[in-house]
């Protein structure tokens, strides 16, 4: 079974993806800002294809009303970001890694800061309501 696996900095929390997840999305709202960087990239995989093989260090933070977002608690990697009311999905930060998930567009353009050209990506202003969890992206 081909698998893609990811890690925070220093590889204390350590996971599996397998079989399935979506293609990534760019994120641009404040949070992901506040978080991250000017923009962040995720995808979504549903929790069954996801195979921790260490999280002693994860740590989750409640970031609004509605999502949490799970981080390292010794190297501060941002790996996930999940909604508080769904256990049956989880959205992995794609730096985290080892292979590239294709990009398929972006969410909170309306607050897009960097000057980078990302003219060819459909783009919502705000959330895209799941439009894009229909483009799964097949594991090689």
């Amino acid at each position: 079974m081909k698998k893609i696996k990811g890690s925070c900095l220093c590889k204390k929390i350590t996971f599996e993806i397998k079989n399935e997840c979506r293609y990534s999305v760019f994120c641009h709202c404040q949070m992901c800002q506040a978080s991250n960087a000017e923009f962040s990239s995720y995808t979504k995989v549903k929790k069954e294809n996801l195979n921790f093989k260490s999280k002693k260090t994860l740590k989750w933070f409640v970031s609004s009303k509605h999502y949490k977002r799970g981080f390292c608690s010794i190297c501060g990697s941002s790996l996930f970001f999940q909604k508080k009311s769904s256990d049956d999905y989880i959205s992995i930060s794609t730096g985290t890694l080892n292979k590239n998930i294709p990009s398929i567009g972006h969410i909170f353009y309306k607050y897009k800061k960097s000057k980078i050209n990302f003219s060819k990506l459909k783009k919502f202003p705000q959330s895209a309501q799941g439009y894009f969890d229909k483009f799964i992206y097949r594991i090689k």
